[in-house]
């Protein structure tokens, strides 16, 4: 296999699949179909925190986690990687957000913790010195929230006013950070996905499902990691208490010490920093909407998204539609 080839002629495509961190495009090699994915543009303004590069977590968790893509090439001079292609129909395609999923992949899920949740931390890439230790769950929260508050502070003048105008403090993370050091439980460390939604779930013919993008993977508190599920994966109301109760199946008794008090607090946390993050992603696709209807429906998400995630930083009702309108129109698009 040429990778050099094959990342060349990713580059030339123009039927790519893009994510917010990477380009991935399908390309036939001697041996069938891979994936090349290649940096994309969010790399530049990172909205979430990372720990490891990709292509290490896919090497380390290979022995480990079944349902995980097979990495077949990781260059650094030009950095991209090659996957293998995973056939089958994204979860998204099947059941979009709010519907009721396939057993096939509710059993999955509960697979992939499990799996997930029994990675030594030997097998797994170095972390940093001063990454909170085995345990501390309330390091592990006060870093996640740290991150948020560092989203929140590298906003420019312009992005500045529209968080101002949209409500969103300049410290968004007080409340939460005085909850984390009151209330979180210790439990010890787990691997963590960190996004696992419908568009990250491939549903296959005969291997059941195949978990994708796994360059947000922490090591942290693994009620974490559940809460970040919950949050992005919109599941019906007898969905989310059967993922609830394969969690608590999968999970060992030392990781589930008060966890569900724990889970409220990841919850809000999710909130808040989705608010935060996505003031500025909706707040640009609102400008670049091309009709009213659109503009106005953007604005009508961002709105609900803000209503839950103010009580968490002590806020008042956020402004009405027309006048998140009014200020995400003052965005500029191109950066």
């Amino acid at each position: 296999m040429d990778a050099l080839a094959l990342y060349e002629e990713a580059r030339a495509s123009t039927s790519a699949l893009a994510g917010f961190y990477n380009r991935n495009v399908r390309v036939e090699a001697d041996s069938g179909p891979v994936l090349v994915r290649t940096p994309g543009p969010g790399t530049e303004e990172p909205m979430d925190l990372t720990l490891w590069p990709e292509s290490a977590v896919l090497e380390a968790i290979r022995p480990y986690v079944s349902q995980a893509p097979r990495l077949i090439h990781a260059g650094t001079d030009p950095g991209f990687q090659i996957h293998e292609f995973v056939e089958g129909r994204r979860v998204d395609e099947l059941a979009p957000d709010g519907k009721p999923l396939p057993d096939a992949v509710i059993d999955g899920v509960e697979r992939l913790f499990g799996e997930m949740l029994g990675v030594p931390f030997s097998a797994l890439p170095a972390v940093p010195a001063d990454w909170p230790g085995d345990g501390d769950t309330k390091g592990f929260a006060l870093r996640l929230l740290a991150f948020v508050g560092e989203v929140r502070g590298r906003a420019d003048a312009e992005l500045d006013s529209l968080y101002e105008a949209l409500g969103v403090p300049a410290d968004p993370c007080g409340l939460l950070a005085e909850r984390a050091v009151r209330d979180l439980s210790e439990r010890p460390f787990r691997l963590l996905h960190a996004d696992i939604h419908r568009k990250n779930m491939i549903l296959t013919d005969r291997a059941g499902v195949a978990f994708l993008d796994w360059e947000l993977a922490l090591w942290g508190d693994p009620v974490y990691d559940l809460a970040d599920h919950l949050h992005k994966t919109a599941y019906t109301v007898a969905d989310r208490h059967r993922v609830l109760a394969g969690w608590e199946r999968a999970a060992p008794a030392v990781c589930r010490t008060g966890w569900r008090a724990d889970l409220e607090f990841y919850l809000a946390y999710e909130a808040m920093k989705s608010a935060v993050v996505d003031t500025v992603r909706w707040g640009r696709r609102i400008a670049l909407a091309p009709t009213a209807r659109e503009r106005r429906a953007l604005a009508e998400e961002l709105r609900a998204k803000l209503v839950v995630a103010s009580p968490h930083w002590d806020g008042g009702p956020p402004p009405a539609v027309p006048e998140i309108e009014e200020a995400a129109a003052l965005v500029t698009v191109e950066r």
